[in-house]
């Protein structure tokens, strides 16, 4: 027998904005608003939604009380100057599980392994979220969802194979994820795809798995589920 697993999502960084335009350096948060309903989707139950600002204190007593079964964060993955998951995992006594992906956009996610608190689970998992937007959503289609699906006990979805209708450029190393319209003839790829951007996303049927290399025209190719909003 399965639960749902209870989810905390922790919106990290101090250029955040909740309303309004962009202003004096700082940005409106996109992941608030859409991570929610994407966890729900994969089969959680969010248990609430927290502003963490960029201070390694306020970080690590986060991660510390928190009592979800999954703590998902978003931003501080990388190696910035104020980018202190990796510091606060290490202070709490945290161990990585994945650090790291050969993916783009979406490549410094995280998943780690919390120690456990009272009152929460035993076994605390931490997904770590890159911040800029779409790299997000590559690390909630392909970290977040078979965690949660798999603790939900929901089944992992089939692969969807479809022609690449146009080419598909690729990493030289890494895979991309690309986002897709799939009209009759097949996926083809939309604009507006860089790592901050959520113009593709907004009109994309799917997110295409591109190999390293790229693919031809008339290749097959797997797209992932989008999620609805």
């Amino acid at each position: 027998m399965h639960r749902r697993p209870t989810v905390e999502l922790l919106i990290l960084g101090d250029e955040l904005l909740d309303s309004g335009p962009p202003r004096d350096g700082r940005i409106r948060d996109a992941l608030g608003p859409l991570l929610p309903s994407w966890l729900r989707g994969y089969g959680a139950r969010i248990e609430g939604v927290r502003r963490v600002g960029d201070d390694l204190g306020l970080l690590r007593d986060a991660l510390l009380r928190s009592p979800a079964d999954v703590v998902v964060t978003t931003g501080g993955t990388a190696a910035g100057p104020v980018d202190f998951l990796h510091t606060a995992l290490a202070e709490v006594g945290a161990r990585l599980l994945v650090d790291g992906v050969a993916v783009r956009p979406g490549h410094p996610m995280l998943l780690a392994a919390l120690p456990p608190v009272e009152g929460g689970s035993e076994r605390r998992r931490l997904i770590g979220l890159p911040g800029n937007p779409l790299a997000a959503v590559a690390g909630a289609v392909t970290l977040a969802e078979p965690l949660l699906r798999a603790l939900a006990g929901w089944p992992a979805p089939q692969p969807y194979l479809v022609r690449a209708a146009a080419p598909f450029p690729g990493h030289h190393a890494d895979t991309r994820l690309v986002p897709v319209a799939l009209p009759t003839q097949g996926a083809v790829p939309l604009s507006y795809d860089g790592p901050a951007m959520l113009r593709g996303l907004a009109l994309a049927e799917g997110l295409a798995v591109v190999p390293p290399g790229g693919l031809p025209a008339g290749a097959r190719v797997e797209v992932l589920e989008v999620p609805a909003g």
